[in-house]
Parts: structure tokens; sequence; C-alpha cells
């Protein structure tokens, strides 16, 4: 299976490592200056930083929670059910990445 023992375990624990540093970082940077109209969120986001950091956080979200609902899935959905359901989980998962690419690639930046 894709993403078994080891790896599985190391690609939660990075992401959660991630997840965990970027979302203080995030709200920091709120506090500090929170965007309240578009013009400033369009400022906000089009810093390179903010766009790779963003990216790697949606990236790591998705992976983050593969690997945990699937291990609930394969723990303790029955095995009949369990290819519809990672099929389902998979597919969930991609339409929230395309619908976040799309969203990511469509921000118009400067003027």
């Amino acid at each position: 299976m894709w993403l078994s023992g080891h790896k599985a375990w190391l690609l939660q624990r990075v992401s959660a490592i991630y997840l965990g540093l970027f979302l203080p970082w995030l709200c920091w940077q709120w506090a500090s200056g929170f965007p309240d109209n578009y013009p400033d969120w369009q400022a906000f986001l089009s810093h390179t930083a903010v766009s790779i950091s963003g990216g790697l956080f949606f990236l790591a979200l998705l992976a983050h929670a593969w690997v945990g609902v699937r291990d609930i899935l394969l723990d303790y959905m029955p095995v009949r059910l369990r290819p519809l359901m990672l099929l389902l989980l998979a597919v969930f998962l991609l339409t929230c990445a395309v619908w976040t690419l799309l969203i990511w690639t469509r921000m118009p930046y400067g003027n």
C-alpha cells in the first residue's frame, strides 16, 4: 500500500511540525496588521514568502489529512468498505487540492 509504515509516520510528523509552525506565524502576521480590505489582502499575499509558505501549508494540510484519515479508515472501516472509502477520501482531497490551486493561481497580483 502507498505510504505505509515509517514513510507515513514521517510524513504525518513533518506535516504536523510545519502546520504547527505556520499557523502561529500566520496569526502573528495578522495580529501585527490584519488585512481588512481587498487591496491589503492582495499586498499581503503578493509577498513571495507568503505565497510559498501558504502553498506549502496547503500541501502539508492535504498530506496530513490523507495519512490521518487513511489510517483511521484502515483501522476501523470494515474490509469491504475500505476501497470505496479510500477512493472517496482521495477524490475529496484531490478536489480540495485542485480548488486551492485554482484559487492560488487566479489571484490577481499587483495592478
